[in-house]
This record gives structure tokens, sequence and C-alpha cells, in this order.
């Protein structure tokens, strides 16, 4: 997928309210947000939270202990 497909898909989500209306996009293990800043991230993560969206925009890391193992 390039830029320019997520930045269409993003401006797509402007006009139908979708991931706070196109201010980010994610699938697996990638969240790009549209304006910078910290107050961005934390808009996109509590909707991926409160939308459960959340369990599919991130992959699962081991516990320490078997990080260590490994």
């Amino acid at each position: 997928m390039t830029l320019g497909v997520v930045r269409g898909i993003m401006d797509r989500w402007q006009g139908t309210g979708e991931l706070l209306s196109g201010r980010y996009f994610y699938c697996s293990d990638l969240i790009i947000i549209r304006e910078p800043g910290f107050d961005s991230m934390i808009a996109a993560v509590r909707d991926m939270i409160a939308s459960g969206d959340i369990e599919h925009a991130r992959g699962l890391l081991p516990p320490d202990d078997e990080k260590d193992a490994g």
C-alpha cells in the first residue's frame, strides 16, 4: 500500500467520519497519524480503545521472561 493510497483513504474518511474523520489510519502493527503531536496520538489511541480496534492494530509481544529465554 502506498502513502498515496493511505492518504486517499484518510481523505475519504474525513467525509464519512470514520477513524476520527480520517485523523488516523491503522493496519496490523502500524498507526499513521495525520497531524503530528502528542494530542493527536492520544486521541487516536483513545478512539481505538473505545471502538475495540486496538486489538487489531497491534501485535502481541511475549512476556519478558520468554524473550530472554530465546
